[in-house]
C-alpha cells in the first residue's frame, strides 16, 4: 500500500511514496527489495550538485545567494562527488546491490584488503570472512561498524580528510544503532559489532569515548555460556580475549572480561593454541599491579611456574617463533611488575634479545605479525643494545609500511620516548626503575598502542 510522501524517511521511500521504517544507515524496505537506499539528510552531500544556468530575468537574490558560497564548502562538495564517482567505478555492482556507492566501496575495501590484513590466523581460512562477513547482509549496525573501519584505513592510504569525516558519521551511526538493537539482535552479531569498534579504536587511534570491552562483557553475560560454543562464538571470544589482555597492559589494570584460557580455540588458530594461554597469563600479570606484596609474591611464583612448564613443542615455524616471543615477553613483564627488574639486569636483557630475535625471524607479511606489537613493545623497551634498537626501528617502520595502521606509528614514537627516559635515568643513577607503560600513561595520558 502506498502512503503519502514522508519528510523524515529515506530519499528512496520518499520518491516512491512509501512509508519508511527509517532504519539507519539503510532502511528495511530498501534492503528487503534490493533497492539503492539513498539515505537521509546527510546523504545529500554524496549527490552530484545541479548547476543551473543563470537567467537574466531571474531575481538578483538568487545570484547573491550563489555568490556567497564558501570556497571550502564547494571544494568539500566536489571531493565528495569525486569519491562517489570513484566508488561507482571501483565497485560497479553498487547500484544493483541495494547499497549506495560509497558504503559499497567501503565494504569492498573490507573484503579485499582489511579483513585479510587484520587476522592473526596463520592459516588459509580467514576467520573474519568465515564468521563476520556473512553477518553484514543481516545487520546494518555491523555494516556501519565495518564501513567505519574501512573509511579510517582508506583515509590513511589516500591521505583524505573527507573519508575521516565519513568515518566519524559511520561511527556515530554504529554506536547509536548498537544500543538501540542490543536487546533484540543476535548476541553474536552484537559482539561482532563491539569487536570491530574496539579494533578500529586500537588500530586507527580513534577515540569514541565508549568502553567497548565493558559492552562486550555485558553482551557475553546476558547471552549465557551456551551461545558462544558454536558458530562464530569461539572466534569472537578469542578476539575478545586478545584485546582484553592488550587493554590490561595499556591500562595497568586487571582484565575486564577475564575469559581465562578455557574458551574454545578457533580452528584457524590451532597452530598457535598456546597464545590463548599466554593471553590469560598477560591478564594475570596485569592484575598484580593492584595487589599487596604477599598476594603479588604468590601470584608471581604461580605464573612463573606456568611459564616454565608451558609446552611449546607442538608448534613450529613462524607460529613457534611467535609463541616463543610471547613467552619471553611474558617473563619480562612478570619480572618488571613483580620485582621491578628491567634493562641492565642480565636476565631481562637475555629475555629481550631472545624475544626480538624470534620476532625478527617472522616475515613482516605474515598474518601473525599483527599480534607482535605487545612482545615487540615489551622487549624493545628493555633493550639497551644499539644494534637491536636499530632493528626495532626498522621492524616497526616495515610493519607500518605493509599495513598502514596509525597505531604502529604511535608505537614507534612511544618506544623512542621510553628509550630516552631510561637512558637518562641510567646515566644519572646507574639503574633503571622506569616502568615503560606507566611512563607513557604519564606522558601521553594514554597507554601504549598495542594492537
Amino acid at each position: 500500500m502506498a502512503f503519502t510522501r514522508t519528510r523524515t524517511g529515506c530519499y528512496t521511500c520518499r520518491e516512491d511514496g512509501y512509508k519508511c521504517d527509517e532504519q539507519k544507515p539503510f532502511c528495511g524496505r530498501c534492503i528487503r527489495l534490493g533497492k539503492d537506499c539513498k539515505g537521509y539528510g546527510l546523504k545529500l552531500k554524496w549527490q552530484t550538485p545541479i548547476v543551473r544556468p543563470h537567467h537574466a530575468g531571474k531575481s538578483s537574490r538568487a545570484t547573491r545567494k550563489q555568490s556567497v558560497s564558501s570556497p571550502t564548502a564547494l571544494a568539500r562538495r566536489q571531493r565528495q562527488v569525486q569519491l562517489q564517482q570513484q566508488a561507482v567505478s571501483v565497485v560497479p555492482r553498487a547500484m544493483s546491490s541495494g547499497i549506495a556507492p560509497v558504503p559499497a566501496y567501503l565494504l569492498d575495501h573490507w573484503l579485499v584488503t582489511l579483513a585479510p590484513m587484520i587476522t592473526m590466523a596463520p592459516t588459509v581460512l580467514n576467520p573474519f570472512h568465515a564468521h563476520i562477513t556473512p553477518m553484514i547482509a543481516h545487520s546494518s549496525t555491523l555494516r556501519s561498524a565495518i564501513c567505519f573501519m574501512a573509511a579510517n584505513h582508506l583515509s590513511v592510504l589516500k591521505n583524505d580528510n573527507s573519508l575521516s569525516n565519513i568515518a566519524t558519521e559511520l561511527q556515530t551511526n554504529a554506536i547509536a544503532s548498537l544500543w538501540r538493537t542490543i536487546d533484540t539482535e543476535d548476541p553474536q552479531v552484537s559482539l561482532a559489532v563491539v569487536i570491530v569498534l574496539e579494533m578500529t579504536d586500537r588500530l586507527f587511534a580513534t577515540t569514541s569515548g565508549v568502553n567497548h570491552l565493558q559492552g562486550a562483557k555485558e553482551i557475553i553475560r546476558r547471552a549465557g555460556p551456551g551461545v558462544w560454543d558454536s558458530g562464530a562464538g569461539p572466534f569472537l571470544l578469542n578476539v575478545c580475549s586478545y584485546y582484553d589482555a592488550m587493554a590490561s597492559v595499556s591500562s595497568r589494570k586487571a582484565p575486564v572480561l577475564r575469559l581465562g584460557d578455557e574458551i574454545l580455540i578457533q580452528e584457524s588458530m590451532k597452530p598457535v593454541e598456546n597464545l590463548k594461554v599466554l593471553w590469560a597469563i598477560i591478564g594475570r600479570i596485569s592484575s598484580m599491579s593492584d595487589q599487596g606484596e604477599s598476594l603479588r609474591d604468590d601470584q608471581g611464583a604461580a605464573i612463573e611456574l606456568i611459564l616454565r612448564v608451558l609446552d611449546t613443542s607442538n608448534v613450529e615455524g613462524d607460529s613457534a617463533r611467535t609463541v616463543h616471543a610471547y613467552k619471553e615477553a611474558a617473563y619480562i613483564y612478570l619480572h618488571r611488575l613483580w620485582h621491578n627488574i628491567g634493562s641492565s639486569h642480565p636476565l631481562a636483557l637475555k629475555h629481550a634479545r631472545d624475544c626480538l630475535n624470534h620476532i625478527f625471524a617472522v616475515p613482516v607479511t605474515s598474518s601473525l605479525v599483527l599480534g607482535h606489537s605487545w612482545p615487540l613493545w615489551t622487549a624493545a623497551c628493555e633493550t639497551i643494545d644499539p644494534t637491536l634498537r636499530d632493528r626495532v626501528r626498522e621492524r616497526v617502520k616495515a610493519m607500518y609500511e605493509f599495513r598502514r595502521l596509525p597505531a604502529l606509528q604511535r608505537l614507534e614514537q612511544d618506544i623512542e620516548e621510553v628509550w630516552k627516559m631510561k637512558d637518562k635515568e641510567r646515566a644519572a643513577t646507574g639503574v633503571d626503575g622506569i616502568d615503560c607503560v606507566r611512563a607513557i600513561l604519564t606522558i601521553r595520558q594514554r597507554g601504549p598502542d598495542l594492537i
